[in-house]
């Protein structure tokens, strides 16, 4: 089923999840800002929708998210 499934990852530091979202997109991988779906303020993250895509493209994209996103705030 190509819908419904959907992994929150929560993000270091206080850049805005549009950034991350903008910069995985550079990468080549969509993701959504959570932000997009918050009906308060809170913590960055990202929504990352895998149902519709392969095991290896799936690794491939965690292989760019993790060279994308930052894995701790800058100055850290």
């Amino acid at each position: 089923m190509a819908a419904g499934l959907h992994l929150v990852v929560m993000l270091p530091g206080d850049t805005p999840d549009t950034e991350q979202a903008d910069r995985a997109a550079a990468a080549g991988v969509l993701v959504q800002p959570l932000s997009w779906h918050r009906h308060r303020p809170g913590p960055p993250g990202l929504v990352l929708g895998y149902a519709a895509l392969t095991p290896d493209r799936l690794q491939e994209a965690a292989a760019i998210l993790g060279r994308t996103i930052p894995s701790r705030p800058a100055g850290a």
